[in-house]
């Protein structure tokens, strides 16, 4: 048996200097471990398709994909004709594209899918895919780029076209197709709408006016082929009224507010705590509550609520929270609508049941701009009421926070990074009245003369307002009590703010107005102080000429 004999050192030195060498020895070790560890756990981690539009990509070993097919099975089952308006960057691009690979039988992608085993996978026919975001229409017109996206297809499938109006190719196409393959076509329209949206402008339609009558005249051609098609799916942002693009096409079946769909694009959180365990396990135990503050809340019908799939995947790529979806593509044109309209409050805004149900252009200043912010994805459906009408308001924090910076800086004239809400924070958080009044005043007194708004006490209220909206606390403007609305309540952690603001008046009469409307008491039951703050604003001064406070 070997026998381990005592090392005898020399000295205390020569000791201390063998015992360092031994723990850098094992701290190495264990390092060389855990970074091994830790680079094999990461490896494991799956793919997370942000952006990934296409459905074989998604698709590849190791990649998050959450199953949508039982959906599709039921839109593809028989013949079809459907439309689906969802907002940017939803999944619309990718249930198109899963579509036409079903259609192109490539079983092999499906497997372990909810429809492998019910599809029947010998029935393939031929798909006419057409992305209008995608065809260059603002570099070489709208025309001549639907007509040379429509022979690029024709090419693919080895067939000649000769027509040269967009509405006679394709209907070309179409007959050509069932002519060389014997089976009837599906068509798949994505971003419909983008070559007018883009050209929206409050105080000029005449582009986009003229793209939407080249739209109409193309998709017109489907009605007549209508034998001819097995399934017609065309998806947008906005939804145009039928009369203005789909006049002829009565026989198309609206999926935006259909019961049965509601949760075909988007994270249900069931969907987000099955799918992404991998990554969530590996996260704080506070992640999912705050995710669902961030990006959960889109619905259309005021039941079912899903994620933002865009936001959700980019969150667990890098980590942290942050305005994903929203920097993908800035509101320009609807908060210079709203701008143009003075309109701000959008929490639960109380709609029609027809919310959804018309964009025409040439009723354009009659437009509720509600309708625009809910398709676009900037308001949601939060119940159904019962007399039909529909409560709107942001779906979460990141819509929230975002858009209403966005807005207030057109009100303000300031870049959207400037950060009042931190600041208003700040000194809300050290009960400093006196230093939130300086940054409401500072602001106001940086919008350039030409913006500036005389005797318009709405100018004043949507800057207060938005500032209110993104501080980060629990902010409610134009809160509803019996005896009245109250301008402006701000519940922090352990105070509440209650602000009343009046133009060209004093500071004591808005003051007044709290004490006798009893706002405080509508409030106490959140046993929290109550710091009530009279605000006068003055037009001529441009700013806050006084304000006063109490405390409860």
């Amino acid at each position: 048996m070997m026998s381990i004999q005592p090392v005898e050192y020399q000295n205390p030195r020569q000791m201390e200097s063998a015992f360092r060498a031994a723990f850098t020895l094992i701290l190495k070790t264990y390092c060389i471990f855990v970074a091994k560890y830790r680079i094999s756990y990461m490896d494991q981690l799956p793919y997370l398709p942000i952006g990934q539009q296409y459905f074989a990509k998604v698709r590849r070993p190791n990649a998050i994909y959450v199953d949508k097919t039982e959906y599709i099975f039921r839109l593809c089952s028989d013949e079809g004709y459907y439309f689906l308006s969802r907002p940017r960057r939803f999944g619309k691009s990718l249930t198109l594209d899963t579509i036409h690979e079903l259609f192109n039988g490539h079983r092999e992608l499906f497997r372990g899918l909810w429809i492998e085993d019910k599809w029947d996978w010998t029935q393939t026919h031929p798909v006419i895919r057409l992305s209008l975001d995608a065809i260059g229409y603002k570099e070489d017109g709208l025309i001549p780029s639907l007509r040379s996206a429509l022979r690029d297809i024709a090419r693919q499938f080895g067939v000649q076209l000769s027509k040269k109006s967009p509405g006679s190719l394709l209907a070309e196409l179409i007959k050509a197709l069932v002519e060389k393959t014997g089976k009837q076509v599906v068509i798949l329209i994505d971003e419909y709408d983008k070559p007018i949206v883009d050209y929206l402008d409050p105080y000029d339609l005449t582009k986009a006016t003229e793209q939407r009558d080249l739209l109409k005249a193309f998709f017109s051609v489907l009605k007549d082929t209508s034998r001819y098609i097995r399934l017609l799916f065309i998806t947008g942002v906005s939804k145009f009224a039928k009369v203005s693009i789909f006049s002829d096409l009565n026989h198309l079946v609206d999926l935006t507010l259909h019961p049965n769909y509601t949760t075909l694009c988007g994270y249900t959180q069931a969907e987000l705590e099955h799918s992404f365990e991998p990554y969530l396990r590996t996260m704080p135990a506070d992640t999912l509550d705050n995710m669902k503050k961030w990006y959960d809340g889109y619905s259309w019908d005021g039941e079912n609520f899903v994620y933002n799939p865009f936001s959700v995947l980019n969150f667990f790529d890098q980590k942290i929270f942050g305005n994903f979806w929203f920097a993908t593509g800035t509101p320009t044109f609807l908060v210079r609508l709203m701008r143009k309209r003075y309109e701000y409050k959008l929490e639960e805004t109380v709609a029609s049941n027809v919310v959804l149900e018309s964009l025409i252009l040439e009723k354009f200043d009659d437009l509720d701009v509600n309708s625009l912010l809910l398709q676009t994805g900037y308001l949601t459906i939060k119940t159904v009421n019962d007399d039909e009408t529909f409560t709107l308001d942001y779906p979460n924090q990141e819509v929230r926070n975002a858009f209403a910076q966005f807005l207030l800086s057109e009100y303000a004239h300031t870049s959207p990074s400037v950060p009042h809400s931190a600041n208003i924070m700040s000194a809300l958080r050290k009960n400093d009245v006196k230093r939130a009044i300086e940054i409401i005043h500072n602001l106001i007194q940086a919008v350039p003369d030409h913006n500036y708004i005389h005797h318009q006490e709405k100018f004043f209220h949507a800057l207060v307002h938005l500032i209110f909206t993104i501080i980060g606390a629990d902010a409610r403007s134009e809160l509803h009590t019996p005896a009245g609305r109250m301008d402006t309540a701000v519940l922090t952690s352990d105070r509440i703010f209650i602000f009343e603001f009046k133009l060209n008046e004093t500071a004591e009469e808005a003051l007044q107005c709290i004490r006798d409307r009893h706002y405080v008491d509508a409030l106490r039951h959140h046993n929290k102080p109550i710091t009530a703050v009279g605000v006068s604003f003055s037009t001529q001064a441009k700013g806050v000429a006084g304000w006063k406070m109490e405390e409860y």
